[in-house]
């Protein structure tokens, strides 16, 4: 109940303001992928659609840099991502990134970026986008070509894991210390048959969390065949919090 509270405050105000190696059996299995298909204009594969990253494994803790930790709110780099080739009918990509313990959809989804053409195979780390504090927005790499990134409030940036805002709080508040909590998360990468997605402008009376509504499109379009999950963990803590102290 406290948790949800503090969370009360974040549904406001939130996301607006202001590296291990990969294993060597998804290493195999790209390989493999790229042998069995080439990569002259076949951008295909026929093995199953994996998801991994080299600054963490799958299920461990996501190192400090990607999340909040000791960071202002909303902060945090986008680690590496690198997926196996997806299947045949595959023409572009979509990721998601969601915190997986918190079971209310508009505090649950991070993260989303889609139309990444069917060639690539990787994420930079860094993604950009816009400028804490400001109206500049860094635009994507030109690999990407057409790609869109967003937040859950339609504001183009990463928002890393941060499951201990209200810790931060509490203690600026001068509140009784909230116990530190560890969340579950999850990157889950689509592979969609459209070259690009269309995809609703963002309508905060239709649904105030636009990453769900976009993740709602996209799981819509990819069967269990054309999605791969890639899992970490966090108990990261901002060292500021951009929300009033409750009354």
């Amino acid at each position: 109940m406290k948790r949800m509270i503090w969370l009360s405050c974040l549904a406001a105000l939130t996301l607006g303001c202001s590296s291990g190696v990969a294993d060597e059996g998804f290493e195999q299995t790209e390989q493999s992928a790229q042998g069995n298909q080439g990569d002259e204009g076949n951008h295909f594969g026929n093995l199953p659609f994996l998801i991994e990253s080299p600054n963490f494994a799958n299920g461990a803790p996501l190192p400090a840099p990607y999340t909040c930790a000791g960071n202002p709110f909303a902060t945090g780099v986008s680690p590496e991502l690198n997926w196996t080739k997806g299947p045949n009918d595959t023409k572009s990509y979509a990721i998601v990134f969601r915190d997986t313990t918190i079971t209310d959809p508009n505090f649950a989804f991070h993260w989303a970026i889609w139309n990444i053409p069917h060639s690539r195979h990787t994420l930079p780390e860094g993604i950009p986008g816009l400028v804490p504090g400001s109206t500049v927005v860094t635009p994507l790499p030109a690999s990407l070509k057409d790609a869109v990134h967003s937040q859950a409030r339609g504001f183009a940036r990463f928002f890393g894991p941060c499951p201990n805002s209200a810790v931060t709080l509490a203690a600026r508040c001068n509140r009784p210390p909230v116990a530190p909590v560890t969340d579950s998360y999850s990157f889950t990468i689509y592979a969609l048959t459209e070259h690009e997605i269309t995809v609703p402008a963002h309508d905060p009376v239709i649904n105030p969390n636009y990453v769900d509504r976009l993740n709602t499109l996209f799981a819509s379009m990819a069967d269990a065949e054309h999605r791969a999950v890639l899992t970490m963990t966090s108990d990261a803590v901002p060292s500021t919090v951009p929300f009033p102290c409750p009354p």
